[in-house]
């Protein structure tokens, strides 16, 4: 079953990480006559397979399940993504990280989607 979810996860982030550089890199590389490199694709796929993990960890460690908590584990999640992600060399908004963020903990059932997009909106 966890691994459903995390393969589920993984796939979601994935998808839409892929639609946001694809459509950016497609936009630029036009712009400067040059091709798409599939190395950035790789990066990413790795960081959403560790981010995936590390989530899970992170709402493990930091949340009980009390809602009113959510907001500021979900920040704490999100800072944390960041980081990782500037460790490995990519740099993804914070609307994608918050996304990410709000998908993994549905997905892993930590708290309803109602609880966790009332949450995402007081994350910076």
């Amino acid at each position: 079953m966890q691994l459903a979810v995390g393969l589920t996860l993984f796939l979601v982030f994935d998808a839409i990480v892929m639609f946001i550089i694809l459509k950016r890199f497609k936009a630029s590389r036009a712009a400067a006559g040059e091709a798409t490199s599939l190395a950035g694709i790789g990066n990413i796929t790795r960081f959403a397979g560790t981010a995936t993990e590390e989530t899970k960890r992170y709402l493990e460690a930091n949340y009980s399940g009390d809602p009113g908590m959510l907001p500021g584990v979900l920040q704490g999640l999100v800072n944390r993504l960041a980081e990782r992600a500037t460790e490995q060399g990519l740099t993804f908004d914070r609307t994608t990280l918050k996304h990410f963020a709000g998908t993994a903990v549905i997905a892993l059932k930590a708290a309803p989607q109602r609880e966790v997009t009332t949450a995402l909106e007081s994350v910076g």
